[in-house]
């Protein structure tokens, strides 16, 4: 007997818990300075927790009494399978600022395995998807990655964290990038950057600390569009160092990760 899941239902779950997390924000464009916490480089919006109900509650429509792993918090039995992954408002200081660069995120995990996820960049109008057996799509269309062979000639794209103990490292990435890539570019929220690697807008994406939520999703829609993803190094279960490229360039662009001595040991 399979106990996996339908993939095909388990994406509609996704996506329609993506969409109106991404809607109940777009809708709410007015009320982003309701602010309920601040630190140094970071804010949580009165927005972000109720973009994660309403994922929560387009789950629970599907699949009663879901497990949810999030980046606003965790719920559910402890024992149940699979595991929906959410971050409902990815790029969350964008959206104060008024960038249309951020998105909702949700991925839908078993045995360790993503066997679906969708993102949609609500003032993009995109919704990119994918399973683990079908094609990764952006408004129902497929997608591949670009077909750049090297660094010289590609656009990488690269985030600076919160954390301020890992930003010798990304700033170490940085400069190398600069120096040998097309172009850099910090964007600011990390399953779009991932999209625009698996559409072919851009080449590569790395950041020296990420959180699982943030590129659960949009990593299986570059792997399933020919990208490669890698943990480079996992300072805990969630919190991550983290590569996406279109394939081509991986292993040049990891060398550079790797080679810069700055590289920091970060804490969970």
């Amino acid at each position: 007997m399979n106990d996996t899941p339908r993939l095909d239902l388990l994406l509609e779950a996704a996506s329609a818990a993506a969409r109106a997390a991404g809607r109940h924000a777009l809708e709410n464009r007015h009320r982003r300075a309701e602010i309920v916490q601040r630190s140094v480089h970071d804010v949580k919006l009165a927005l972000d927790l109720e973009c994660q109900r309403r994922a929560e509650e387009a789950i629970a429509r599907a699949w009663p009494e879901p497990r949810i792993l999030g980046e606003e918090g965790a719920s559910g039995p402890a024992n149940r399978a699979p595991v929906w992954i959410i971050d409902p408002l990815d790029g969350t200081v964008n959206f104060l600022h008024g960038m249309p660069l951020w998105c909702s995120s949700v991925a839908v995990a078993q045995d360790g395995e993503v066997l679906a996820g969708a993102v949609f960049v609500p003032e993009l109008n995109e919704l990119y998807t994918a399973t683990r057996e079908g094609p990764a799509q952006r408004n129902g269309v497929a997608i591949r990655v670009s077909e750049t062979p090297t660094v010289a000639e590609a656009m990488v794209l690269t985030g600076l964290s919160k954390h301020m103990e890992s930003n010798p490292a990304a700033l170490g990435f940085l400069a190398a990038i600069a120096d040998r890539a097309q172009k850099t570019r910090v964007m600011g929220a990390a399953a779009v950057d991932i999209c625009h690697v698996a559409c072919g807008r851009a080449d590569g994406y790395y950041e020296s600390s990420i959180y699982l939520w943030d590129v659960a999703a949009a990593g299986l829609i570059a792997r399933r569009a020919g990208g490669r993803t890698e943990i480079l190094r996992q300072f805990s279960p969630v919190h991550l160092q983290y590569l996406c490229t279109n394939g081509r360039i991986h292993a040049e662009l990891k060398s550079l990760v790797q080679q810069d001595p700055r590289r920091a040991e970060i804490k969970s």
